[in-house]
C-alpha cells in the first residue's frame, strides 16, 4: 500500500480530491517502478484534480506529471534497482497514474537518468516548468539568437515557465526583459537576472500595423493571443518567439509580415513530446550551465497534505513562481 492524493468522481458530477492509501496492484502494468521522492505543481495537474476531462478521461485517478525518485523495478533491465531517475511528460499524471503519490508505475522510454550535478529535489524544483523553459532557450539558440543580438523579452514572467525562461537566459548571458502582470514581483523577477520589468500591458500593443518599432531580439512568450501577436511585430530582423502558452488566448491573428520582412521565427514548445536524447541533454544543461543559483527563490515546497490548498490557488492564478511537492 501507499499513499496517493487521489480526484474522485461524486455522483452529482462534481469532482472530490483526498489523501488515500492505494494499492501497489492498482498501477498500469508497465515496466518500471519508482518510488517518488518528489514532484511539483502545474497547471495541467490542477485541471485533472479538478475533474477537467480533457486532461483527464476517466476517475478515479492520481495526478502529477513530474515525478524524481528511485528505481524499484525495471523488467526490461535498462535501470537497475537504487537508481535515481526523472519522469516528466507523455501520459504521467494526465491518464496513467501520476507523481502526486508514493510510486508511479511507467513505461522505460519515459524515464530519464538523474544527471550528475543535480539532487531528486532539485530535478523536481525545474520540473516540467524549468524542463519547458530550456527547450524555449535552447529554440532560440538553434534560430542565432545569441546574447550579443540585443534584449530578449519574457512573458508571463512571473509564472513557473517564466521564471526559469527569465533565470536561465539571465544565466546564460542575455539581457532580459520581463513582462508581468504582478508587478508587486519586480524585486523576485530582478533577483532571479531581469534587467527590466514591465507590467504585461506594455507588450500588449493594440495597434493594426503590420509591424512596429523592432525591439527584441527574440522572446519566450507564455500567454498568446493577442500578446503574441504584438511580439511578432515587434521583433528585430532574424529575431525568433518560442511560444509556449495559452492563457491570453488560443486564436492569433497576425500577417505574414514579420515573417517575410524581418525574417522573424516563430518556434512552438512541446514538453510533452521531446524526444529523448534531446530531453536527456537539456538535463544535463539544467544540472550544470543553465543551473541558476535561485532554485530556492523560485520555489515554494508543500507535502501531500498541503497541495489541495496549492492547487485551487494556482487555478485563481495567485501563485508566483514553482511548487515543488514533497512525497
Amino acid at each position: 500500500m501507499f499513499k496517493a492524493l487521489l480526484v474522485s468522481e461524486n455522483p452529482d458530477k462534481t469532482f472530490a480530491r483526498a489523501i488515500v492509501e492505494r494499492d501497489l496492484a492498482s498501477l498500469p502494468d508497465n515496466d518500471v517502478l519508482v518510488r517518488v521522492a518528489y514532484s511539483s505543481l502545474n497547471y495541467k495537474d490542477a485541471l485533472s484534480a479538478s475533474g477537467n476531462t480533457g486532461v483527464t478521461k476517466t476517475y478515479p485517478h492520481t495526478p502529477g506529471i513530474d515525478a524524481a525518485g528511485v528505481v524499484e523495478a525495471d523488467r526490461t533491465g535498462a535501470f537497475r534497482a537504487g537508481e535515481q531517475v526523472i519522469v516528466t511528460s507523455y501520459d504521467l499524471g494526465m491518464n496513467t497514474s501520476g507523481g502526486f503519490g508514493e510510486y508511479i508505475c511507467v513505461p522505460a522510454g519515459w524515464v530519464v537518468r538523474l544527471p550528475e550535478g543535480l539532487t531528486l529535489r532539485e530535478a523536481m524544483q525545474f520540473g516540467t516548468a524549468g524542463l519547458t523553459a530550456a527547450i524555449a532557450v535552447d529554440q532560440l539558440q538553434r534560430n542565432d539568437v545569441l546574447p550579443q543580438n540585443g534584449d530578449v523579452l519574457v512573458t508571463g514572467a512571473s509564472g513557473g515557465v517564466g521564471s526559469y525562461a527569465v533565470a536561465i537566459l539571465a544565466k546564460a548571458g542575455y539581457r532580459v526583459i520581463a513582462a508581468t502582470g504582478k508587478l508587486e514581483q519586480a524585486t523576485y523577477l530582478h533577483a532571479l537576472g531581469a534587467a527590466e520589468v514591465m507590467d504585461r500591458a506594455s507588450a500588449l500593443n493594440p495597434s493594426s500595423r503590420p509591424l512596429l518599432s523592432a525591439k527584441y531580439a527574440g522572446a519566450v512568450d507564455a500567454v498568446g493571443g493577442a500578446t503574441l501577436a504584438s511580439i511578432l511585430k515587434m521583433m528585430k530582423i532574424g529575431g525568433a518567439v518560442a511560444a509556449l502558452g495559452n492563457v491570453g488566448g488560443a486564436e492569433l491573428n497576425t500577417t505574414v509580415f514579420p515573417f517575410i520582412l524581418r525574417g522573424v521565427s516563430l518556434l512552438g514548445v512541446d514538453s510533452g513530446n521531446l524526444p529523448m536524447p534531446r530531453r536527456a541533454a537539456l538535463w544535463q544543461k539544467l544540472a550544470d550551465d543553465w543551473k541558476p543559483a535561485m532554485l530556492e527563490r523560485i520555489n515554494q515546497e508543500v507535502t501531500l497534505d498541503g497541495l489541495n490548498e496549492q492547487i485551487d490557488r494556482i487555478l485563481r492564478g495567485q501563485i508566483a513562481g514553482h511548487v515543488l511537492v514533497k512525497i
